[in-house]
């Protein structure tokens, strides 16, 4: 029986057109990946006024809440040099940031000022002077706000009993860090929140019993949620992602991690107030 043998003839220009299809896979794949990128929209955060212990688990869990409503993902500084150079000549994006330091950047990023954060259904909070006696003396000042602020702050709130406290600054990452530096002896006075002084009443009861408020300021707003003006409506389905967390048990999960239980719309005082501020 003859047996019938099939040929493939290969010509010499195979192998070049098979380089030349890797290499248009390659270059198709890197493409999809650049414009994947290019669609994703960042939360830039920084906020010296949020006790966060873990910045990776902190965008982990945001990330994986954050997909489910669509290409959305966080990125957490801890120090504002990098959150500002970061954010410089970009225009798509969200913010979320303190209410002071959005008043001292707003107009040079053209931002708007979208939602404010809750804690007990409460959208502002006061900075109070804390030591551990009832005198306002001298000594050093733990601050989580640049000595810039904290001076700033401070005028305003002791007026004419500034001189008496207008001693070195000693610049903590956080709030609660400010307190826990005046129970450990490394500053007099504490330049914090109402909030951190709460935080420390449930963490370090003992040392809560021994701080006393020496003096306080105006309210100012929580945490912001903010947008460059070029990005306002595109940012919309984000920002109500975000406006919505409150609602969705998991939501309310992550919000607790910025020390928060809710979002809330700004009304017109409220941008005055958070742009003179």
């Amino acid at each position: 029986m003859q047996r019938i043998t099939h040929h493939i003839t290969r010509f010499p220009g195979d192998k070049r057109l098979r380089g030349i299809l890797g290499c248009c896979a390659v270059v198709l794949a890197v493409t999809i990946t650049a414009f994947a990128a290019a669609d994703k929209t960042t939360i830039y955060f920084y906020s010296s006024e949020t006790s966060i212990n873990n910045f990776k688990s902190l965008k982990m869990e945001f990330d994986r809440y954050l997909t489910k409503f669509g290409p959305y993902e966080l990125q957490p500084f801890s120090d504002r040099e990098s959150f500002e150079a970061h954010i410089k000549g970009k225009d798509q994006y969200v913010l979320l940031l303190s209410s002071w330091h959005y008043s001292k950047i707003y107009k040079d990023n053209a931002l708007i000022a979208e939602l404010a954060g809750t804690r007990k259904g409460e959208k502002y909070q006061r900075r109070i002077l804390v030591a551990k006696d009832d005198a306002v003396k001298g000594g050093r000042i733990a601050s989580a706000s640049s000595i810039q602020h904290t001076n700033s702050y401070l005028k305003k709130m002791l007026r004419s009993n500034y001189e008496l406290v207008a001693t070195p600054i000693l610049t903590v990452p956080k709030d609660i860090d400010a307190l826990m530096s005046v129970g450990f002896g490394m500053a007099r006075l504490a330049l914090t929140t109402k909030n951190a002084l709460d935080e420390l009443q449930t963490i370090n009861p003992t040392l809560y019993q021994k701080m006393k408020v020496l003096a306080e300021g105006e309210a100012s707003l929580l945490l912001i949620v903010a947008v460059p003006e070029r990005f306002s409506k595109d940012g919309q389905p984000l920002i109500a992602a975000i406006k919505n967390m409150a609602s969705d048990p998991e939501g309310r999960e992550k919000l607790g991690m910025l020390g928060l239980d809710g979002w809330q719309a700004l009304d017109p005082s409220d941008t005055l107030k958070l742009e003179t501020q």
